[in-house]
């Protein structure tokens, strides 16, 4: 068995997991929308497709940076996380509003053999927005609870401060 000490060392070194799983696909986002054409409908439905795509990815990098937080006791990494994920959530939603209105044009604008593909495609990347959406203030609202530590919890449970005792028969006496 693993002490204490050892365990949180290790829990520690994967730090740099996460940012690897929080990264790698940020900056495969940034490498393919080089350089950015916000005017363009295409290029602006292709990189926020390719964003959803990959959020599950960046989802899993940010759940366990906050399960490593919670492990090592570090209750500031917590605390920037759940306001970091409350953030992305409420841009994922806005997001996705945008992203809807514009599937709707690109399916206006493709040919008929091509609709059905960006109609699936669309739906695909909805999905993972809105489930990633969820999940972001999930993991918001469990990593600013953790955060808050103990104390509260330990106020409202704290026992009475002299038990109290009943004067009167035992339990074998009869009335």
């Amino acid at each position: 068995m693993l002490s204490e000490q050892n365990i949180q060392r290790y829990v520690r070194a994967l730090y740099p997991v996460t940012l690897l799983l929080i990264l790698v696909p940020l900056c495969d986002l940034a490498l393919r929308g080089f350089p950015p054409q916000f005017g363009s409908l295409q290029w602006r439905f292709g990189i926020v497709g390719v964003l959803f795509g990959n959020f599950g990815t960046i989802l899993l990098g940010l759940g366990l940076t906050g399960l490593i937080a919670a492990l090592a006791g570090h209750r500031m990494t917590l605390r920037i996380l759940g306001y970091v994920a409350m953030i992305l959530g409420a841009i994922t939603i806005a997001a996705l509003a945008l992203f809807v209105l514009d599937a709707v044009q690109m399916r206006q604008l493709v040919n008929a053999n091509v609709k059905r593909t960006v109609l699936l495609g669309s739906i695909g990347a909805m999905f993972a927005a809105l489930l990633g959406a969820v999940a972001l203030f999930s993991i918001a609202r469990g990593a600013l609870a953790a955060s808050a530590g103990s104390s509260a919890a330990s106020r409202r449970a704290r026992p009475a401060a002299a038990p109290l005792v009943v004067a009167g028969q035992s339990a074998g006496d009869t009335v």
